[in-house]
Order: structure tokens, then sequence, then C-alpha cells
């Protein structure tokens, strides 16, 4: 799908936030179209992400989670891998867990860099 209107103008719509799916064969798939993602896994950018976090949510405008994303709508759909927690335990060092409101309205852990947290609160 093309990407048009606003976007040349440097205006980004808010990042859809969804939970990772897989299909039947167990393949990572986008949850609004069904597209295959597998080879999008890695560092996601969120646009205005909607965290719950007071101090967080005023300090991010982009948030750089890991997981997957869907580039075929007119928006991005990025599906954050699961954190377990705010110690992100899922994950290697060097990232912590942030709960974040997903487009179901459900809060979940994401994980997020140490670094862009501590560099962006302090």
């Amino acid at each position: 799908m093309s990407r048009t209107g606003l976007q040349e103008f440097g205006c980004m719509p808010p990042t859809v936030v969804r939970e990772p799916t897989r299909d039947r064969d167990k393949v990572h798939v986008c949850p609004s179209c069904g597209h295959p993602v597998g080879k999008s896994k890695g560092s996601q950018r969120i646009e205005k992400p909607d965290l719950v976090h007071v101090v967080l949510a005023a300090a991010f405008d982009e948030l750089i989670t890991f997981g997957w994303r869907c580039d075929r709508h007119p928006y991005d759909i990025v599906m954050p891998m699961r954190a377990g927690g705010s110690e992100a335990r899922a994950l290697v060092d060097g990232w912590t867990g942030v709960e974040l409101r997903f487009a179901d309205e459900h809060v979940r852990y994401v994980p997020v860099p140490e670094r862009e947290v501590t560099e962006n609160v302090e």
C-alpha cells in the first residue's frame, strides 16, 4: 500500500501496537492482515507511544522496542515481544520492561533498551 499524504510533510501517525500473532504453522503474522512478518524481527520504533508511567509518557515521543512490524498499511503496526515484567527476563541484558497500552486497551510490558530509559528520564 502506498504511504502518501501527511507523511510527505514529516507528520507521522501514531503507531498501532498489537499483540504478536502466529498462524496455524506458527509463523509470525500481522494480526490485521495476516501477512507474514517474521523477517521484520528486530528493533522497532513506536511513534507516540501510550505509556502508562507518567514520567516516561512525558519523556517519549518515540519508543524503541523489540518485536515485529507490518508496513503494509497506511500506518505501521508494531507487535512488541513480551517482556515478562519490568525486568524483561525474556531478553538479554541491557533491556528493561515498560508498561505500554496496546490498541486493544490492555496494558502489557514491552522491552525497551535500558539506556533509552535512563537517558530520557534523568
